[in-house]
């Protein structure tokens, strides 16, 4: 073959071999698009790995989500003081022993200081939230603290009169209900009870 036509014919040849090429990474790259790509009409599943993993994303906030971390240290001590309250007055009742009332008086006074602060922050937390979707939560949880106080107060009363009288089947039953309260509040503010499920 004449050089002229051997390098026309490799030129040739090669712009061939380059269109072929082109046209493959071309079909390639359709192709891609198109497994990417829902078909018309098609709906696109949400319950693939990464919604699973959205959703499982989510969820681990939600649950992480709960009081400020003061706003629990302050609740707790209100759940530990009534709680010791209640003891002393058993053992006051076992026993006869006065100091076990004194003891039982300091504890519901100090429940009722560190209660009185968690009833101040419900309370600002409800007046601030009240658009918020945990509203009834929130109104629950100030209700449940208010009524706490309230019999700790009465309980107060209870535990400053003298001699068995400052204890008794009345004041026993005051410190038991209490500690009941406290008890619910802290289920109320560590856990999603009556919190609202978010529409998915």
């Amino acid at each position: 073959m004449p050089p002229k036509y051997a390098a026309s014919h490799l030129v040739h040849h090669a712009h061939t071999w380059d269109c072929g090429l082109a046209g493959q990474q071309f079909m390639e790259t359709n192709a891609k698009l198109r497994c990417w790509q829902p078909h018309q009409g098609a709906t696109v599943s949400n319950t693939g790995p990464r919604s699973q993993e959205i959703s499982m994303t989510a969820d681990a906030l939600h649950a992480r989500s709960g009081p400020h971390p003061l706003h629990a240290i302050l609740l707790g001590f209100p759940i530990a003081l009534f709680s010791a309250n209640l003891v002393t007055d058993i053992a006051y009742l076992r026993t006869a022993e006065i100091q076990w009332t004194n003891f039982s008086a300091w504890l519901n006074a100090g429940a009722l200081v560190f209660g009185g602060l968690v009833l101040l922050w419900a309370l600002v937390s409800l007046f601030l939230g009240l658009s918020s979707p945990e509203r009834l939560r929130r109104l629950v949880y100030a209700g449940v603290v208010a009524l706490m106080c309230v019999v700790g107060l009465i309980n107060a009363f209870q535990h400053s009169r003298d001699g068995w009288s400052s204890v008794g089947t009345f004041g026993l039953l005051l410190s038991i209900v209490t500690v009941v309260l406290a008890l619910a509040a802290g289920v109320i503010a560590h856990t999603r009870l009556l919190s609202r499920e978010v529409a998915r």
